[in-house]
């Protein structure tokens, strides 16, 4: 016969091996060494630390938490104060950066930050440098610590049961156990100014959550034997010994995947563990020390009330007329049965420990940007030079592309990227949505990107990003390349005007002196909207005053011009990412309404939709082929700052499209400072045909031209 007292123990058994099991992934978990969600600081400039705290935070399995800082001061008081674990220190100047420990050493979080840290630099193709800030010291094993007082706290108990009983039948011998508990907690108390890695000013308060520990898991266990008998020993153990395990494997919370770290810091071992930590690090342990508090209450409260009603229903009592005698174990059974605890319990820890795996590698991740080898141009100094280098065959990775806008690096290079780009396979040529290319004197390379595709990656395999102008902002060491890019969709990929724009948007690189450029963050600007009358922002961009000036060009879909309108906002350089700062020039001042910015030329008899902005001389020239495909005239608009108004000029040049051949030409944009004149400026035009197989049979017929002209 199955009696209450079988079930419960049977119930209670079940619980405690469903915990075993439960926190088995955990444990495995923990055993790889890696961070869940550890809080971190990005320490660099705003504009890429932002986007990188970000792309931190996406990391597979979410190692980081991140937050990015500008102020390295600010961001090692944080570390002092315990506020995070670790801080990054980018250094854009070179390849290396730096991780910040804090003092207080815990082996396996600092292992286990460094080896995240280090794939997430790789990733970028960085490396990374370790420090220390302040004296180094060792921390204590505070989830050892924690778990071994509560364990002590049980094993007491068992011994006391297995010596007297599992219930205390008079008051003296309740006392007595009590005593125990509390000569236990005592030693504990006395012996924490010994504990390695404990300051002698935080001993008192880990000496008191040590202690705490111990009584709060005594009483527990006392309490709940007295309830239940061995159900109730064997609920202790799953409380007390078994949900808490993975901090014997994990060292530090932080180690520990969601929902451990919350679990386990609201059991006594876990409180204990963190009380410990908190003091020995400086900080206060009120909420550890009040939870262990008041379940060491808890449990007294419990044995007190028993007392009235334990000695009639303890399972230590001899049998009654109403209680069957097997329902009442003998001394020598209830110590077998203890005996059997015991053996449960560390086989189950034995297995677990022996079954754990060594720590895993940090997850590999893709490589970062890389550049081709140097394709000879020879000198280039005149036009003719330029329209040669175009015919040169170059690098597989680039056999033809549209746009052609550039910028000059603080090293002496000048940075090229490109729409719809050409490149040679196995597979023969196809086409990828973008491209860059580093150039120097005599020598061009392609930056070839993780996997071999776009420089400004696709958007979920679907839409692409066509480059329209550059910027360059030099910085000590390195510079920061933004990129305007318009999104777009394609339609039908044989047919050249087979796709469909959807917004603009901006992408960042970070250029080390001589180094290949590696992407920060690509944002894209506004929702996806097909409407043409939707500003394409930064169809043109240019600095001044300390201002980044992105025009947006528009065209109204009931009228079908042919040239489309323009407009401008401006935004501080380091925000362009911020799409919330931008401002709008609404022809008096600037708004933070995007549809109040005011036409600065009108759609009809306008611009290209990419085209260049610059300025020479205090004055401004807008630059573009008047009316797009189907215009021909090269015409200068003019004004006397940024804002306009602008003023057409005569044509300076003409440049139809061959509507017999299929020949497109198209996109011109000037190069101010490309081989700079007085009183002219050099400019490139696109090609391409309407027949793409032509262009794929000979990529020549899709490469830019160069020509000057006069400034009006």
């Amino acid at each position: 016969m199955i009696t209450r007292r079988r079930l419960r123990t049977l119930a209670a058994l079940a619980l405690l091996v469903g915990a075993l099991l439960a926190v088995l992934p955990a444990v495995d978990d923990a055993a790889a060494g890696r961070t869940h969600g550890a809080p971190v600081l990005l320490v660099g400039p705003e504009v890429v630390v932002g986007p990188l705290a970000r792309d931190v935070d996406a990391l597979p399995g979410s190692p980081f938490d991140a937050e990015p800082e500008d102020d390295r001061a600010t961001a090692e008081a944080a570390l002092a104060a315990g506020d995070v674990v670790a801080v990054l220190v980018l250094d854009l100047r070179r390849t290396q950066d730096t991780l910040l420990l804090p003092r207080l050493r815990t082996d396996d979080l600092d292992a286990a930050l460094v080896r995240e840290a280090r794939a997430a630099e790789e990733r970028r193709g960085r490396t990374l440098a370790v420090e220390r800030v302040g004296p180094v010291r060792d921390a204590p094993a505070y989830d050892a610590l924690g778990l071994a007082a509560v364990a002590a706290a049980f094993v007491l108990v068992l011994v006391v049961s297995l010596v007297w009983g599992p219930f205390a039948r008079t008051l003296p011998r309740g006392l007595l156990r009590l005593a125990a508990l509390g000569a236990l907690a005592a030693v504990v108390l006395g012996t924490a100014q010994l504990l390695p890695g404990v300051p002698g000013a935080a001993a008192p308060e880990v000496g008191a959550a040590l202690a705490l520990g111990v009584l709060a898991a005594g009483c527990l266990t006392l309490a709940l034997e007295a309830l239940a008998g061995l159900a109730g020993l064997l609920l202790a153990a799953a409380l007390l010994l078994v949900v808490p395990l993975p901090l014997l494997v994990a060292e530090d919370p932080l180690l520990l995947a969601d929902p451990w770290p919350g679990v386990t810091r609201w059991t006594p071992a876990g409180a204990v563990a963190e009380a410990v930590r908190d003091s020995a690090a400086g900080g206060g342990a009120q909420r550890e020390l009040l939870l262990l508090a008041v379940v060491a209450a808890v449990g007294l409260l419990v044995l007190a009330l028993t007392r009235f009603d334990g000695v009639r229903t303890s399972p230590a009592v001899p049998a009654r007329a109403d209680r069957p005698a097997d329902d009442v174990p003998t001394t020598g059974r209830w110590r077998l049965q203890l005996l059997a605890v015991l053996a449960l319990l560390a086989g189950g820890v034995v297995l677990t420990l022996a079954l754990l795996p060594g720590p895993d590698d940090a997850e590999a991740y893709p490589s970062l940007a890389s550049a081709t080898t140097c394709e000879p141009t020879g000198p280039v100094r005149t036009v003719a030079d330029l329209n040669r280098v175009t015919e040169l065959r170059g690098s597989p990775q680039f056999q033809g592309g549209d746009v052609g806008a550039e910028a000059a690096l603080q090293d002496g290079r000048r940075v090229w990227v490109f729409g719809d780009t050409l490149r040679a396979g196995d597979g023969g040529r196809s086409f990828v949505r973008n491209s860059m290319l580093v150039v120097e004197p005599g020598c061009l390379q392609v930056v070839v990107p993780a996997g071999g595709g776009a420089v400004i990656p696709d958007r979920d395999g679907q839409v692409g990003y066509w480059p329209m102008s550059v910027v360059v902002r030099g910085r000590p060491g390195y510079d920061l390349v933004t990129v305007t890019a318009q999104r777009v969709r394609s339609t039908d990929r044989t047919d050249a005007f087979g796709f469909g724009n959807l917004g603009p948007a901006v992408a960042l690189y970070v250029v080390p002196r001589g180094e290949t450029p590696q992407l920060v963050s690509r944002v894209d600007v506004g929702e996806d909207s097909a409407d043409p009358a939707r500003p394409m922002w930064g169809a043109a961009t240019a600095l001044a005053d300390g201002w980044l000036h992105l025009y947006g060009t528009a065209r109204p879909e009931a009228d079908a011009p042919t040239g489309f309108s323009l407009r401008v906002a401006r935004v501080r350089p380091d925000d362009v990412l911020e799409t919330d700062r931008w401002r709008y020039w609404d022809g008096s001042a600037w708004v933070a309404d995007s549809g109040a910015a005011a036409e600065l030329v009108p759609a009809e008899g306008g611009t290209s939709q990419t085209l260049s902005v610059f300025e020479r001389d205090g004055r401004w020239f807008a630059f573009s082929k008047r009316d797009e495909f189907l215009g021909s005239d090269l015409v200068f608009w003019t004004a006397p700052a940024p804002t306009g108004p602008f003023t057409a000029q005569p044509p300076v040049a003409d440049l139809p499209s061959d509507s017999a051949g299929g020949e497109l030409r198209y996109m011109p944009l000037a190069h101010p400072d490309l081989l700079p004149e007085a009183g002219s400026v050099l400019v490139s035009y696109s090609r391409n045909s309407t027949d793409v197989g032509r262009v794929l049979d000979d990529p020549l017929l899709y490469r830019p031209r160069f020509l000057r002209v006069p400034l009006p």
